[in-house]
């Protein structure tokens, strides 16, 4: 891939997450189903707190994960224990056979583009950027109706 295309995938894989961030209770199992490449952006975006090469035992990937959906990742309905599923189902993430050692994982193409595609951005400045722009877009548009409502009646 050309530099100006990695740099246009960058930006979609920015963009398509800004606009999942302003869902709310998006389930990952429909999202598979529906939209597979949603799905494969919001799990590459959970996956961002697991670089490479380091070792994380199953409470600092729990507590990275609670991290995760309580700010960058608070559109999806899912608890830390469902989303490590998704992410060593999908192979975002490799587990010992005890369950006791996580490390980062070889996941399919697309996933992995992704992973890519995200890494060094602060997706939770992205998710709170992009959900404070929606909150100011509604408060011009309500503010713009209760001004046609004054005038229309007074």
């Amino acid at each position: 891939m050309t530099p100006d295309k990695e740099t246009r995938a960058a930006t979609a894989a920015v963009d398509r997450y800004a606009a999942l961030a302003l869902r709310r209770d998006v389930s990952l199992g429909v999202l598979l189903s529906t939209h597979p490449r949603d799905f494969d952006v919001l799990l590459s975006a959970a996956a961002q707190g697991f670089p490479k090469g380091c070792l994380f035992s199953e409470r600092e990937v729990n507590d990275l994960l609670r991290a995760f959906l309580g700010d960058a990742g608070s559109m999806l309905a899912t608890d830390h224990v469902e989303l490590r599923r998704w992410l060593v189902d999908f192979h975002v993430l490799d587990r010992d056979g005890y369950g006791r050692v996580y490390t980062a994982g070889a996941p399919a193409a697309d996933i992995a583009g992704h992973c890519k595609q995200l890494a060094g951005v602060d997706l939770a400045a992205v998710a709170r950027a992009a959900r404070d722009e929606e909150a100011a877009r509604r408060a011009q548009r309500k503010e713009r109706w209760q001004k046609a409502q004054r005038d229309a009646h007074g």
